[in-house]
């Protein structure tokens, strides 16, 4: 029933009451009152329902539009306004079953096709909504956007074939559109078709050569093949197109940065900065590769610029993570003032926190100020109560600080949630390890172990102790060699695997089988020699561990240099005097002293 209908029989419904007022009470005690019927009760809701909707009163209205579908169900132009005001009020479900109704009763209804369609959208009924559309398609009625939106459906439901199709429909309507171009590659793409993908980028980047996204597009092909190579030359492409581009740039200096190119990717980023100077996403990557080359000054003075430039744009997102990283340079360069200074000004609500306060109880305890330390640690973990790895941070804290049961009972309490996890019972060793509780410590890590046989650090571990106090060399070697094929690019077990050999070398050379220790020995050397190399940072035990490598191999200007470097990594001070001893030991040894001073 059409809305006009309505008015008209509510028009008349009023007369006839208006009349029956006119002719005096006789008349109304006379007859009874004639029943009013369903379609005049209907038009009498529709206009109460109207008139509210021009109040603004949605909710109420949309009631009694109900009421007049109830008693009048066959009306399409009922269903569809109910349609409309329940989305109207953001009741899309309810919505979704008028349209649906109304195109029940009207199929061939095409506005009320479309709008049924956009509610399946909303309601993510997908299939659904590519159903009403196709046959628009086919018959070439969608607008290019219509198009679009049907590809995205196919995308949804991942359905690639349709979605090609309708890519392709989109260039056949608008041959020097580029959408249309992206599109299809995109589907081809998700069907795993690269080439022929790139092919369709290609074309687009025909039509426009400097067009940024075809060449993203083709990047971004090569980057899930893990073709580094490629990418690289997809991005000279495209500075060659579009001199000066700051995503290109940016994506080359990353790309450099994960081959160790260190140097590429600064010199990437400081070309970049040339160009855009206001980029401050650059400039704070910058003073990161800076920090990570050991070039702390440059750090420090990047970093400080963009916070100083981060002023004058509001909100900036990366504000809070450039002072944390701030901080950590003034730490690694030994300004530990400035890094607390640095770190105290990250709020409580930024995601770095936790890494702020945490950085900050590193600094108190190496200043063996450890209420402040553990004050710190209790804050970080306040703010992510969640993080188990702050906690056994927390835990280890309390051990250094001397307080062994506290930091035992903190790493029962995580087990206890979770006691099917091996690394709790793996860091709950190295407590008792640090507490100098040997026995207990190893049966710990065999209890990782029955967890989890492949355990590399608990292999390591175990192997470790094994090959520093000389005994079950061979199990010792058993257990770090798997350690070594779980982990090869780790520097640390690489480093166990050399002393391991280097063991087995002395013990060899006691025993008087020289040529058999002589290959333990430099197979060690060539171990410990790969585990610096592995390392981001020289560690102080390791490079001493290479010195007397070097030194059981005769080697001495080589062990006099390794211990020497060994020493200036800050070991701790009773390695330290050890090292020192070693250095005086071959220095004179070096100068011709007597064999009895040598080592």
């Amino acid at each position: 029933m059409r809305q006009t209908a309505h008015k008209a029989l509510f028009t008349s419904a009023l007369l006839t009451s208006a009349l029956a007022c006119a002719t005096g009470g006789t008349f109304g005690r006379a007859q009874q009152p004639a029943p009013v019927d369903r379609e005049a009760r209907a038009g009498a809701a529709f206009m109460q329902g109207n008139l509210l909707e021009l109040q603004g009163q949605l909710t109420e209205a949309a009631e009694y539009y109900e009421e007049a579908a109830r008693l009048d169900p066959e009306s399409a132009s009922l269903q569809r306004h109910l349609a409309q005001i329940w989305g109207r009020v953001g009741e899309t479900e309810r919505a979704l079953g008028h349209a649906e109704r109304a195109y029940e009763l009207e199929p061939g209804d095409e506005r009320m096709r479309r709008a049924l369609a956009a509610l399946y959208i909303a309601t993510q009924r997908y299939s659904e909504a590519v159903a009403l559309l196709e046959p628009l398609a086919r018959a070439g009625e969608l607008s290019e956007e219509g198009l679009f939106g049907l590809f995205n459906l196919y995308r949804q439901i991942e359905d690639y074939p349709g979605a090609q199709q309708v890519a392709q429909e989109m260039i056949t309507r608008s041959p020097s559109s580029l959408r249309g171009y992206l599109a299809l590659g995109s589907a081809l793409e998700s069907s795993d078709r690269p080439l022929d993908a790139e092919e369709v980028y290609r074309r687009a980047l025909k039509l426009a050569p400097d067009h940024a996204a075809a060449f993203d597009a083709i990047a971004r092909l090569r980057r899930q093949q893990a073709d580094t190579a490629g990418e690289l030359e997809i991005l000279r492409e495209k500075l060659a197109a579009m001199p000066g581009d700051a995503a290109a740039l940016l994506r080359r200096a990353q790309l450099y940065d994960e081959q160790s190119d260190r140097d590429a990717a600064i010199e990437t980023l400081e070309s970049l900065i040339a160009l855009h100077a206001n980029h401050l996403g650059a400039q704070f990557q910058l003073g990161v590769f800076y920090f990570q080359a050991d070039r702390h000054a440059e750090a420090v003075a990047r970093l400080q610029h963009v916070i100083r430039e981060s002023a004058s744009t509001p909100n900036f997102p990366l504000l809070h993570e450039v002072r944390y990283f701030l901080g950590l340079v003034y730490y690694d360069a030994g300004d530990k003032d400035d890094a607390l200074e640095a770190l105290r000004l990250i709020p409580s609500e930024s995601k770095r926190f936790s890494d702020a306060r945490m950085l900050m109880a590193r600094i108190f305890e190496e200043r063996k100020q450890f209420a402040q330390a553990l004050a710190e640690a209790r804050r970080a973990v306040l703010a992510d109560p969640g993080n188990v790895p702050l906690q056994v941070s927390l835990a280890g804290l309390l051990q250094r600080s001397g307080d062994f049961e506290s930091a035992v009972k903190l790493m029962d309490k995580l087990i206890e949630r979770q006691p099917e996890q091996p690394d709790l019972y793996y860091d709950l060793g190295l407590l008792y390890g640090e507490a100098g509780h040997e026995d207990r410590v190893l049966e710990i890590m065999h209890k990782v172990l029955e967890q989890d046989p492949d355990h590399a650090n608990a292999l390591n571990y175990i192997g470790y102790s094994w090959a520093e106090k000389g005994v079950r060399l061979d199990d010792a070697e058993r257990m770090i060699r798997r350690a070594v094929e779980l982990r090869p690019d780790d520097g640390y077990i690489t480093d166990s695997l050399g002393w391991v050999l280097y063991q087995r070398g002395l013990h060899l050379l006691a025993t008087g089988q020289t040529a058999d220790a002589r290959e333990a020995l430099s197979n060690a050397v060539l171990q410990l020699e790969r585990s610096t190399k592995l390392l981001d940072r020289e560690d102080p035990i390791i490079t001493r561990h290479l010195g007397d490598a070097y030194r059981s191999m005769s080697r001495f200007p080589d062990a006099l240099e390794a211990y020497r470097r060994a020493l200036g990594l800050d070991p701790k001070e009773s390695v330290a005097e050890e090292i020192r001893r070693e250095i005086q030991l071959l220095e004179l040894q070096l100068q011709g002293a007597s064999p009895e001073a040598q080592p």
